[in-house]
């Protein structure tokens, strides 16, 4: 970064190691700061599309992100009926969830050196047709081991928006707001499992379990078609340092289609374990892994284990499940981001302003503070009222407390690893989803053993105190972060990205 900021200073009066003609005008910020990226003078090129475009572009993206764990879950509250009509156990029928969120996980690192390459926009399309294909054969099937086989086939469907999504945000915005959009990129993917904990109560209520996978079945069919013919290409290749165009000129109905993209080099086998290299990086594996169990504390231990608590504590049905664990959490969400994305880049340029116009991403991580004693708060605070069996209220608002402080952790962090590695956006995106997918499959095979095995208050505060122990890996790179990331440099591919 301090390499990059010292070639943007002097671009008015040098021309770069491979001769490229000196830049005259700095393209500048509205604070008059240099761009970072600097964009190229191509109309077509994503960061200087319109922003209504760039706005639309982002909600498809971001809704394709909100199916994943949205059309994942839709069936959690509902385990009961679906049990009993196939006989089996309702820990058995929480196996279906499972096998989704795992595959959900893992398929990204296939999705990211191809998007790479062919452009994420072929990526999208052509997953979500695998997903709708994998919900309707889910709502068809008359077996339990059909029902498994089609749920695996659910997650690789609808992964690429939770696996490459953010990369798209970074592929449009630059470095001084990105903390606002990919706020709103995030908040898409907290609140999938939230909505689909309210909707999938009351539509297995009211017409039956199965139409807990053919409703997500049609919207994902209707959200296929929309972005077809609405969804852009936005890979660009361009020079990392001048925002020299390094593509050919193409017209906006080819970004459209599936030839949007300048095809630079070809996919190698070696490209997937791209995803693995960037955790060398400090700046990426510190952060993904307090993310992660982040994640599952805020969002996902409410989601597999809210059935069990609810149900035998308060005695709820399906609908007043859903509606506990979603409505708490979809708020709390809302209100995190007010303190997440926007504080995210006021704190940027605070410190961009104060140190002469070079920005620092480590700055960002200043913002996490909030999280680290709001999110074990709210969860501690759940984990307590169902010990004690108070009112369900005290639960819920533990709940949507602790959804308060994962918005500002999440943004925060989806922000300053995206600031560092911006040309490995998607390989960072698809770690963090990798991280996220693979520590919260888990949660729902412990969790109510343990709290069984202890209390819920004690159960809940270990998972909360580990969480902020983590949190020892944030300071640091507040610390030392910048240091670490000049003596390991940049990573060598993907840099024209």
């Amino acid at each position: 970064m301090a390499d990059v900021d010292e070639k943007l200073r002097s671009f008015s009066e040098h021309e770069d190691a491979a001769g490229t003609p000196p830049i005259t005008t700095l393209k500048l910020d509205q604070h008059g700061f240099p761009l970072r990226p600097q964009p190229s003078d191509d109309p077509k090129d994503p960061l200087n599309w319109n922003r209504w475009l760039k706005f639309f572009t982002l909600l498809q993206v971001a809704f394709l992100a909100f199916l994943g764990p949205f059309t994942q879950a839709y069936i959690n509250s509902a385990y009961a009926p679906l049990a009993a009509s196939l006989h089996i156990t309702i820990v058995e029928a929480s196996y279906q969830t499972t096998i989704a969120i795992v595959l959900a996980g893992v398929s990204p690192i296939l999705w990211s050196p191809i998007s790479n390459v062919y452009g994420r926009r072929p990526i999208f399309i052509f997953v979500s047709a695998i997903g709708i294909a994998a919900h309707a054969a889910a709502g068809a099937a008359q077996s339990w081991g059909g029902i498994l086989a089609a749920r695996a086939f659910v997650g690789i469907g609808t992964s690429a928006g939770m696996g490459i999504g953010a990369a798209v945000v970074a592929d449009m915005y630059f470095m001084h707001e990105r903390g606002t959009y990919m706020g709103i990129y995030t908040v898409f993917v907290t609140n999938g499992a939230h909505v689909a904990a309210v909707a999938g109560g009351f539509t297995a209520k009211d017409i039956g379990w199965r139409w807990c996978y053919w409703i997500p079945a049609i919207i994902v069919a209707i959200n296929w078609l929309i972005n077809l013919f609405c969804l852009p290409e936005t890979l660009y290749h361009r020079d990392p340092l001048t925002g020299r165009s390094l593509q050919p000129s193409r017209s906006w109905l080819q970004l459209f289609t599936f030839t949007g993209v300048h095809i630079q080099r070809r996919l190698r086998l070696w490209d997937i374990t791209h995803v693995f290299v960037m955790l060398k990086y400090p700046s990426v594996v510190l952060p993904t892994i307090y993310y992660s169990i982040s994640f599952g504390l805020g969002s996902v231990l409410f989601a597999v284990t809210g059935s069990a608590a609810f149900g035998s504590i308060y005695h709820f049905n399906t609908a007043q499940i859903g509606m506990a664990i979603g409505l708490s959490t979809f708020v709390g969400t809302l209100l995190g981001e007010l303190l997440a994305g926007p504080v995210s880049d006021r704190v940027l340029y605070l410190y961009t302003k104060s140190h002469a116009g070079v920005p620092k991403p480590e700055a960002r991580l200043q913002a996490t503070w909030p999280g680290l004693v709001i999110l074990p708060a709210g969860v501690i605070i759940e984990g307590v009222c169902l010990q004690y069996k108070t009112h369900w209220s005290g639960p819920v608002m533990g709940m949507g407390i602790a959804a308060f402080g994962l918005q500002i952790v999440q943004t925060n962090i989806f922000a300053y690893m995206t600031d560092c590695y911006k040309p490995q956006s998607a390989e960072i995106s698809t770690l963090l989803n990798f991280g996220r997918q693979t520590f919260s499959f888990t949660l729902g095979f412990y969790m109510i053993p343990f709290a069984t095995a202890t209390t819920y208050g004690v159960a809940w505060s270990v998972l909360a105190i580990i969480d902020a122990v983590l949190y020892i890996g944030i300071i640091l790179l507040m610390w030392r972060g910048r240091e670490w990331r000049e003596r390991l440099g940049p990573p060598k591919f993907d840099r024209d990205i």
